[in-house]
């Protein structure tokens, strides 16, 4: 769509003596409505058009974005981001060589696409899972439809010429019951980069509303946990925020190169049980966010982080690739147009192992078997503090009853050790709602993996 600006652009470079440039076109829509107690709250549709240009100039690395897409606003932007560049004087900074440069990525089999879709389609769905809500005894209720989809096109000196096509849907309900002086509440969101067509038999909003209201009863028998050091099962969901939150971010490029995360120079050495394998990729058959290629052009691979324990992997941009001597790893990401490209995650979770689920319960004496996540915090050096909605204690192979708001705090390069027991039932999740917050910026992830066990993590709950 937009070849010819982009060549007149980087011709316009060439002459400005750069020793690289890469020109970002995005043209992509927001769609978000929301239905609070039957009312329609939010019904809102945003467009984000422009284009980021990027330059290297002695080392220094220059950006500047705008939204007037003409030759006369991209040569701006142009002159701006070499000011910029100059501005900041000799450098050190490179990009790493791209294997292939060329290809255009965009989902040809949506049926339902939701720029073709009529706005009261999208309506019914939140109406759908309100009701069968509200028919449930719920004393409040919310339920959710958003999207993003379009595209974005990269063009570079060094030969990039890409168009991908970005797609993600989903649906949520939330619930509140009350009972005899007690509350509970549950949640559940259905998302993918599929058309509307996703959203029928196990996805229909129906059913995200029956699971929100099952959580909710559930919430309201269930007390704190007993506190104290416990055998602790995850379910996946919850696996997936241990994979991104808090390992995740450690072999992101930019923290191993400014040495901030413990990760830095450990690779090849074991670090975890040998059961634990934890990948990042761009695209999986089981679910997530699709990203055939990254926003400097880079097809998404799947990469290895973890592999049996060992530690095999680092997440790269090109420019954290070129500083340390590695190969990009298709992991260069940015917000919009507006943003300059930083190291980030796409899907991260962990493989799958040779247990069910039901054998692991099984074979658990006394412990926890926990769900849903209910956000927290991370430091830099692993350590973390989340949270859980919901879960069941387990006495000798059985669950008993459910616990609820259960803490979970430790380090994850420990916790990774004391993994001894991991299922084959691997989930990978995504959403529009929200997505992973890095230096401002926020971008769709997938996260994700079986039920795995850690015989040894911290339980904050009832004494």
């Amino acid at each position: 769509m937009f070849e010819d600006l982009a060549e007149f652009l980087l011709r316009r470079a060439s002459e400005e003596g750069v020793s690289f440039a890469d020109v970002r076109f995005e043209d992509t829509t927001r769609e978000y409505i929301q239905l609070v107690n039957g009312r329609i709250v939010t019904l809102s549709v945003s467009a984000s058009r422009g284009v980021a240009v990027r330059v290297i100039r002695e080392g220094s690395i220059g950006f500047s974005s705008t939204t007037e897409l003409t030759r006369e606003g991209l040569e701006r932007a142009l002159i701006s981001a070499v000011k910029a560049a100059r501005a900041l004087g000799k450098g050190d900074k490179s990009v790493a060589e791209l294997g292939v440069k060329e290809g255009r990525y965009t989902f040809g089999s949506v049926r339902k696409h939701p720029s073709r879709v009529a706005v009261d389609e999208k309506i019914d769905l939140v109406k759908r899972a309100y009701s069968v809500a509200k028919n449930s005894g719920a004393s409040s209720a919310t339920s959710r439809y958003g999207a993003y989809y379009g595209f974005v096109e990269v063009y570079s000196l060094d030969g990039v010429r890409v168009l991908s096509e970005r797609l993600v849907t989903g649906i949520s309900a939330s619930v509140v019951l009350r009972e005899n002086g007690k509350t509970g509440d549950g949640f559940e969101t259905f998302g993918a980069s599929q058309g509307l067509e996703y959203f029928t038999g196990d996805k229909a909003p129906e059913r995200a509303a029956e699971r929100a209201v099952e959580m909710a009863r559930l919430s309201l028998k269930a007390r704190r946990p007993p506190a104290g050091e416990h055998v602790v099962i995850t379910r996946p969901e919850l696996t997936g925020v241990f994979a991104h939150e808090s390992f995740g971010h450690l072999t992101e490029a930019d923290s191993i190169f400014t040495k901030t995360s413990p990760l830095t120079g450990r690779l090849g050495e074991q670090i975890a049980s040998e059961l634990v394998t934890i990948v990042d990729s761009g695209f999986d058959p089981r679910g997530g966010y699709v990203l055939p290629v990254d926003d400097e052009g880079t097809p998404t691979q799947r990469t290895v982080l973890v592999e049996r324990g060992v530690l095999v992997g680092y997440l790269h941009s090109r420019e954290s690739a070129a500083l340390l001597g590695m190969r990009p790893t298709g992991n260069g990401r940015a917000q919009s147009f507006a943003h300059d490209v930083i190291v980030r995650m796409r899907n991260t979770f962990f493989e799958g192992g040779d247990w069910k689920e039901e054998e692991i319960i099984r074979e658990t004496r006394h412990g926890l078997l926990l769900d849903k996540p209910a956000g927290g915090q991370v430091e830099e050096d692993g350590t973390f503090t989340f949270n859980s909605r919901i879960g069941f204690i387990v006495e000798n192979g059985e669950l008993k009853e459910p616990v609820r708001d259960v803490v979970l705090a430790g380090n994850i390069l420990e916790m990774l050790k004391y993994i001894d027991a991991v299922a084959n039932n691997v989930e990978i999740s995504t959403s529009p709602f929200g997505g992973c917050g890095k230096y401002g910026q926020m971008v769709h992830v997938g996260d994700g993996g079986p039920s795995l066990r850690a015989t040894r993590l911290l339980v904050g709950g009832e004494r």
